[in-house]
């Protein structure tokens, strides 16, 4: 077996340490936020979106709520694959440097729903592209980290379920 140093490569890439894919599940009745917990931590994102009376207008987390939860994230993975070292180790906060980091993130808007789902930026995330999700369909982002405070969402593909 190779041993592997502290620095390998995929300490300074993020993408490389994350999860490959996370779920989450909602089912709203009214209008809402979708969380950075919910929105950000593996390199493929899914929310699915249940039980709509009627058309709903989510917005996202703030910019810096993602960026600090992908960050958290991100040391977890690395202290997780640096546990036998040291004990004191840890990765430091922006340990890697999440700058132009890329996920995507797919939104699902479940056949039970009544009403279209609207997507809308919180504080610092910028949506480019449809920002709808019909009943009974589905669309995906690519999320980019884009500075230190900014989140860029882009439209890459939609689909129906």
């Amino acid at each position: 077996m190779t041993a592997q140093g502290v620095f390998r490569d995929d300490f300074y890439n993020a993408s490389a340490v994350l999860t490959q894919a996370q779920a989450t599940a909602t089912t709203q009745a009214t209008s809402t936020v979708y969380t950075a917990s919910a929105m950000a931590g593996a390199n493929q994102v899914f929310i699915e979106q249940s039980g709509n009376s009627g058309a709903q207008a989510v917005t996202t987390d703030t910019a810096a709520n993602i960026i600090a939860w992908l960050q958290q994230a991100v040391a977890a993975q690395i202290k997780a694959q640096i546990a036998g070292l040291e004990s004191g180790l840890n990765p430091p906060i922006g340990v890697p440097n999440l700058f132009n980091l890329s996920y995507t993130l797919t939104i699902v808007n479940s056949n039970t729903s009544a009403g279209v789902i609207t997507l809308s930026g919180g504080t610092g995330v910028t949506i480019s592209g449809t920002a709808t999700v019909a009943v009974g369909a589905s669309r995906t982002y690519v999320v980019t980290i884009t500075s230190s405070n900014a989140v860029t969402l882009t439209n890459a593909m939609s689909g129906t379920n």
